[in-house]
């Protein structure tokens, strides 16, 4: 029997029977993972109350019988991010990364990128390193262009002028184009997002680099409003799929006090 040991960050969990649980993870090597972790609803020994959405864990399983899944033996906690689960908004947050990974990657893909960029936005949110919105326009834009679904900012995607080349200093967002467009592209009758030169400019420097680095850009509240409006559609609209736990995200902000 083989058995795999590696880094996991909790992604879903769901209870199966009286005493089991069932666990989606994020692997560097495996990708997503689903496991079963048996008696983990009574089991304080192996499970002390670890197998907590969002956790980091250390983690050793094994494949379950012919087809069957695979089983989690043990788990350690690395970081347990119980900030995010006690905050309305954090949650929130997290959950819509997470729900992100899961409707879009392929189960037993190595992605460590996609760990990688998914453990820095956790704790960064659960050290309060920087603010929520902050760090879900750094996860969007670095996850998109990690699965090569980066927006077009640099120039207009349809005639291919340089936006440094344009006068304007609003641009239309088609999103069947993938990015900006100039207004001489824009069709006249078309309900277009819009973004500004200078937001353009700082999604783009959220894009590349050290993500700490890209944590220093400071956004005036307009432009956190556009750049969010943007990305929340663009993402959604790319990936094919509305994930659930963006309507819950902007109920909760909706009620935030301003």
């Amino acid at each position: 029997m083989t058995h795999y040991t590696s880094p996991a960050i909790v992604l879903r969990r769901r209870e199966y029977g009286d005493f089991d649980l069932i666990l989606t993870v994020l692997t560097p090597d495996n990708g997503l993972c689903t496991l079963i972790a048996k008696a983990a609803k009574k089991s304080k020994k192996r499970f002390p109350g670890i197998l907590e959405l969002f956790a980091g864990l250390q983690i050793v399983y094994h494949q379950g019988r012919g087809k069957g899944m695979p089983v989690l033996e043990e788990a350690t906690l690395e970081d347990a991010y119980s900030v995010v689960r006690s905050d309305i908004m954090k949650t929130a947050y997290a959950s819509y990364w997470v729900e992100l990974v899961v409707l879009w990657l392929e189960a037993g893909q190595a992605r460590p990128d996609v760990y990688a960029l998914l453990s820095f936005v956790l704790d960064g949110l659960s050290r309060g390193a920087a603010s929520g919105p902050l760090l879900n326009l750094l996860f969007q834009m670095r996850f998109i262009g990690q699965e090569g679904l980066r927006p077009v900012l640099e120039r207009c995607a349809c005639c291919q002028k340089a936006v440094e080349q344009l006068a304007q200093q609003q641009f239309c967002i088609d999103l069947t184009q993938g990015g900006i467009i100039c207004h001489a592209c824009a069709s006249p009758v078309a309900n277009h997002l819009r973004l500004g030169k200078g937001t353009l400019k700082q999604l783009l420097w959220m894009a590349d680099g050290p993500a700490s680095k890209a944590l220093r850009v400071r956004f005036t509240a307009w432009a956190m409003a556009e750049a969010t409006e943007f990305l929340e559609a663009f993402v959604p609209y790319h990936i094919g799929r509305m994930p659930k736990s963006l309507g819950f995200l902007r109920q909760v902000r909706s009620r935030a006090p301003a």
